[in-house]
């Protein structure tokens, strides 16, 4: 997987659209500081590449911050979904994205947006991917998603412009 780059109407190059199945309202711009993704670089690169967010930053990233502040005994271990909870309220406010398979349908990728106060999905996008004909590429799977995350930032922002 390779980071991909913006075209000129602000999207990455894909030739399919995913399916959004979850598309709920929610202040961005209050919450844009930073966007916490797993320790895959590729995510983290996406979503640098989106161009919205002021900071993105792995988990390992972000431990080594509440380590190198000594905020460590005070917020716990990044474990889970309480241990993610625990940062978001005892040591700073993100966002957090994840990809993950479908758990309800079979050969489906899910790009997934995720407010860590509550744990609500905010934003799901959903993409089928074949390992047996097409294959899995940028433009036919993670593009897509990412496509559809640009879409939602629009919607739920006054100050993202493609």
């Amino acid at each position: 997987m390779k980071v991909s780059e913006k075209n000129d109407e602000g999207y990455f190059k894909s030739t399919k659209k995913a399916v959004v199945l979850t598309n709920q309202p929610y202040d961005l711009d209050n919450n844009k500081q930073l966007l916490v993704v797993p320790n895959v670089e590729f995510i983290r690169g996406m979503g640098e590449k989106i161009g919205y967010f002021d900071r993105v930053i792995t988990f390992d990233d972000l431990e080594k911050e509440i380590i190198r502040d000594n905020k460590q005994d005070e917020v716990g271990a990044l474990i889970g979904k309480i241990g993610i909870n625990n940062i978001y309220r005892k040591y700073t406010k993100f966002l957090y994205l994840k990809l993950d398979s479908n758990k309800d349908k079979k050969n489906r990728i899910q790009l997934t947006l995720i407010n860590p106060e509550n744990f609500d999905e905010i934003f799901v996008g959903d993409v089928l991917y074949d390992t047996k004909w097409i294959g899995v590429y940028d433009t036919n799977t993670f593009n897509p998603l990412f496509n559809a995350l640009i879409n939602y930032i629009e919607e739920n922002s006054e100050t993202y412009h493609r």
